[in-house]
């Protein structure tokens, strides 16, 4: 396989169409058909169902966009690293992380390199810890920001000085939005949303007696915006940690820590002798030294 051809392909299955693929790529139609089609024979198999206007992957082809997509982005990677030697500080530095107000850290180092460099490019990739985890054991990413993750160890990493606080979104005019804080006699019986990564946190698990997946989870959730939808309808009270989502008057919703209170730590990890780019190692310098 050809990194072209790949290329080409995910510009097919972006655009949902030949023709369109086409123009985007300013080659012809008949030479990108041509290349699709010796891609399936190099493969063995049928790639793509062909409508009369429009194409979508078969489930062989949705496979190959998960890789491709990985390939083609290491490809970037690395001809951005090359590029770059010798040159002004420039490239893109990629950095996967679960949804928090704790990397407002990150954040700000971030506008102060870019003032310095400003032909630097960073790639926010959101997402739960298996996802974080992936990109970063895959080199797809440069840095992960990882929360209370149990096998931080395993890498380099920075301790950020926040923290982030457990506790209940519900809705406003819910009874329990009286109190203060939530104890785990206040949740027994009700229905739970939670993070799929919060069923596997000690501490949380302790919190709840040392059985959290037999403490009424109704609904699991990668991301919070949406899990939130489901507490405005009601389906359940969503166990995340503090600014997660925005609450007050104009959502109807309202945050209650737990109590007794647990904290998730800030981790900034990268793997055990990675080879960083420029701009990557050039940041990973100026933030620890803001540390």
């Amino acid at each position: 396989m050809e990194l072209r051809t790949l290329r080409y392909y995910l510009a097919v299955c972006e655009t949902g169409s030949m023709s369109r693929a086409a123009e985007r790529l300013h080659v012809t139609q008949p030479t990108l058909s041509r290349q699709i089609s010796d891609l399936e024979r190099e493969l063995g198999c049928v790639l793509l169902v062909r409508h009369s206007r429009s194409v979508e992957p078969t489930e062989e082809g949705l496979h190959l966009m998960s890789r491709a997509a990985d390939i083609v982005s290491l490809a970037d990677l690395t001809e951005g690293e090359y590029r770059e030697r010798g040159k002004v500080v420039a490239g893109d530095i990629r950095i996967s992380c679960g949804e928090s107000s704790g990397i407002a850290p990150i954040a700000s180092a971030a506008r102060a390199f870019r003032m310095r460099y400003p032909q630097v490019r960073f790639c926010l990739h959101s997402g739960n810890a298996d996802y974080v985890i992936e990109r970063l054991e895959r080199g797809l990413d440069d840095f992960a920001v990882l929360f209370s993750y149990p096998g931080i160890d395993r890498y380099e990493h920075l301790r950020l000085p926040h923290t982030d606080a457990w506790g209940v979104y519900l809705p406003a005019d819910d009874p329990l939005a009286a109190k203060d804080v939530v104890s785990p006699e206040d949740l027994e019986g009700l229905p739970l949303i939670a993070s799929e990564q919060a069923l596997e946190t000690d501490e949380l698990t302790a919190w709840f007696g040392g059985s959290l997946a037999r403490a009424g989870i109704a609904v699991t959730y990668t991301l919070g915006y949406n899990a939130s939808v489901f507490v405005r309808e009601g389906a359940g009270y969503m166990l995340g940690l503090d600014a997660l989502i925005p609450t007050g008057s104009s959502t109807g919703l309202v945050f209650r820590p737990l109590w007794p209170p647990i904290v998730a730590h800030i981790d900034f990890a990268w793997r055990r002798g990675q080879k960083l780019s420029n701009a990557a190692s050039m940041f990973l310098d100026d933030f620890r030294a803001t540390l």
